[in-house]
């Protein structure tokens, strides 16, 4: 079947001095089949061989788009620059270090087709580390896929269970009509936007391998300290109770199950903070646990540990192996995702 002469997409790809990984990414957006696909690439000021890299890829593929910024303007604007006067019905964000599946866009389109109303797509991101280990594959774990209309849709990405937007296929329109992130949110900027899009349309959910999101042991989320993301989390609240579309009663339920996640999320990054000796961030996390949410109990469970492991070495050593542990039974536990997917990675 012949390419469409038309771009239907726009792949949004920010990048920062990740080249060969950047080359991966784009080649998986070009060979989406049967769908016209334009890639805009947004250089953060790398300084390095990405420029030439994309030239060269340009040269055979022109509808491969390349700025460079003078400077690194942050990973959010760059996002936000890379979404602005886009001319394709549809578009999808890409990181540079992720990639997409064979028929991501082809499935995303035919549904978006059939479900006119629905303001976006959604499929399985598959949570992949740098040893080519399947984590996790939320949406697979979803209780059904489907159309999702508001409130359910915003409800059904709490718990854990939000879809990464590297999966998703957006209808431009969103642009429009709700803008893309609000900067306040900081890191978890992406859940913000997906829950206010989910709160005022509907969408489609189907059980389709799309994409593979690259788990980075270097990202920002593991290395920052928690003023990077807990005032973000705080600013997501405040979202979602201006959200007049939705009842009283329906923005109470949405916000209890994000605070619910939201206690969880800084026990378990708290945890993971000890494993790797971050004391700091496990003492700021206790203590965002006892003064939001009067988790004492966690919180000075955090402090205790923090307090050990600090002063004495071997403790911090069984911690560690522990913790290890238990992120090792978790992967075992999942085999059966490895099995089924593994097949579609790509090195």
């Amino acid at each position: 079947m012949l390419e469409p002469t038309l771009p239907q997409i726009t792949t949004v790809i920010p990048t920062y001095r990740r080249p060969h990984l950047l080359r991966r990414a784009i080649i998986s957006a070009l060979q989406q089949e049967t769908v016209g696909v334009r890639v805009r690439v947004c250089d953060n000021a790398s300084g390095d061989d990405t420029g030439r890299m994309v030239a060269g890829l340009t040269q055979l593929h022109p509808q491969v788009e390349y700025h460079c910024h003078p400077q690194n303007i942050g990973s959010g604007a760059n996002f936000e620059f890379g979404v602005r006067n886009i001319e394709t019905p549809f578009f999808s964000l890409l990181s540079d270090d992720d990639y997409l599946l064979p028929g991501f866009y082809q499935r995303a389109l035919a549904a978006l087709n059939a479900h006119p109303q629905a303001m976006f797509w959604v499929g399985i991101t598959l949570n992949v580390d740098p040893e080519g280990l399947i984590w996790d594959a939320r949406v697979e774990r979803w209780r059904r896929d489907g159309v999702f209309f508001p409130p359910e849709g915003a409800l059904a990405m709490t718990a854990g269970m939000a879809p990464a937007w590297t999966g998703i296929v957006f209808r431009r329109e969103v642009l429009e009509q709700v803008g893309f992130l609000d900067p306040e949110v900081l890191s978890p900027g992406d859940l913000d936007y997906t829950l206010r899009l989910a709160a005022r349309y509907s969408y489609v959910v189907e059980k389709y391998p799309s994409a593979v999101f690259t788990l980075n042991a270097q990202s920002a989320s593991a290395t920052q300290p928690l003023s990077s993301f807990w005032p973000g989390w705080q600013k997501m609240f405040r979202n979602i109770e201006a959200l007049d579309m939705l009842s009283v009663l329906d923005r109470e339920r949405l916000l209890m199950a994000l605070h619910l996640d939201a206690r969880r999320m800084l026990f378990r990054r708290g945890g993971n903070a000890l494993a790797l000796g971050r004391y700091e961030f496990a003492r700021d996390a206790a203590l965002a646990l006892d003064s939001d949410y009067s988790e004492s109990w966690r919180a000075n469970m955090l402090r205790v540990l923090a307090y050990i492991c600090e002063r004495v070495p071997v403790a911090q050593h069984v911690l560690t192996g522990i913790y290890r542990a238990v992120e090792r039974r978790i992967v075992r536990s999942r085999q059966e995702l490895q099995v089924r997917y593994g097949h579609l990675l790509r090195p």
